[in-house]
């Protein structure tokens, strides 16, 4: 038998041999068999950002600064969009094609290469793939070229003349338009993206019968803008309309008669504003105004007829043909007919 004083040693032993085990369990030196703990997984990528919605829809383009900012949007909303050359039609067809955000009527997008040949056009489908390196305008402007070199500079602005599909008469003349062109690189791919806008029609623009009425709607609705009363229109019409530029070039300009065919105000002859002109008639017998105030109650209209071109020599007994367009401009409750003319077979004109 162990005496009380052996087994209280074989305790002790036994308890310290434990503690020993247990310490060496705990040191990873001294247990080769126990893993260390995994370094914590790496955080993932941050998705990559979205580019900001675009600040301009189609249907806000009305000038050169908002045509610039619709195409240079396109540009980078595209660049961000599109990941591959592959992948470029595909993304022009199911973003720039349908009528919403990058389409609305004549404003559209298309895409050419830098030589010429039509990559993606959102209006004209069927010249996809064709060259039109020679493309030009009606007075001999090389189009494509010019937006080619226009984008390849950093972007920018060239202007034409193109026939407008809302233009009545157009398709010879053609009406001016503004063009913006910008460069779009996918990988190794250039292409040249642009658009195009009609710009508001001003009197130097006047060349047919569509552009003619253009012109009158849009100086009419000015005017009535500005113009609560007659005193006030005439002031109005006298300071802005008299001289040349936006709205008088050449022989084109503004008149305005009232109802009873006294001359209201004459841009180029204010010597007979105030003046009965009921009776006027050209050389054929047309009592020229008397046919404009009934075009102008019929909702807008054109008359023609014979008078005198002063850039014209020799025509001051026969006359030259001319047309008018005229309207009815409403000042306050009064009611004028308003309207401008063109002579058509001069230079300028259709």
């Amino acid at each position: 038998m162990y005496s009380a004083v052996t087994r209280r040693f074989t305790a002790i032993g036994f308890t310290l041999a434990l503690a020993s085990f247990l310490a060496a369990g705990c040191d990873d030196e001294a247990s080769p068999t126990t893993p260390a703990p995994a370094p914590p997984a790496p955080a993932p990528p941050p998705p990559p950002a979205m580019p900001e919605p675009p600040q301009i829809r189609a249907e806000e383009v009305v000038d050169r600064e908002t045509l610039r900012l619709f195409v240079e949007e396109a540009v980078r909303i595209a660049s961000a969009g599109i990941a591959s050359a592959d992948e470029a039609y595909g993304w022009f067809d199911a973003n720039f094609r349908p009528e919403g955000q990058w389409r609305q009527g004549e404003i559209y997008l298309y895409a050419i290469d830098l030589n010429g040949v039509s990559f993606f056009s959102a209006a004209t489908p069927d010249l996809e793939g064709t060259d039109l390196s020679d493309l030009t305008g009606v007075e001999g402007v090389r189009i494509n070229e010019e937006l080619i070199a226009a984008a390849m500079a950093g972007g920018g602005f060239v202007e034409y003349l193109w026939p407008n599909p809302s233009v009545e008469g157009d398709e010879e003349t053609g009406s001016p338009k503004l063009g913006y062109a910008a460069l779009l690189s996918i990988g190794d791919v250039d292409l040249v993206l642009g658009s195009g806008i009609y710009p508001p029609v001003t009197a130097a623009d006047v060349r047919n019968r569509g552009t003619l009425k253009s012109f009158v709607e849009r100086a009419a609705s000015v005017v009535a803008e500005n113009s609560p009363d007659l005193e006030t229109a005439y002031a109005f019409l006298d300071t802005n309309f008299r001289e040349e530029g936006e709205w008088r070039h050449g022989q084109v300009y503004v008149f305005a008669q009232t109802m009873e065919l006294v001359n209201f105000f004459h841009a180029f002859r204010p010597g007979i504003e105030e003046l009965d002109r009921s009776e006027v008639e050209d050389l054929n017998g047309v009592k020229i105004n008397q046919e404009l105030r009934a075009a102008a109650q019929a909702g807008g209209g054109y008359v023609e007829y014979w008078y005198d071109n002063p850039a014209f020599e020799g025509d001051e007994e026969t006359g030259s043909p001319k047309v008018a367009y005229a309207t009815v401009l409403t000042i306050g409750s009064t009611p004028l007919i308003f309207g401008s003319g063109i002579y058509p077979e001069q230079p300028g004109g259709e």
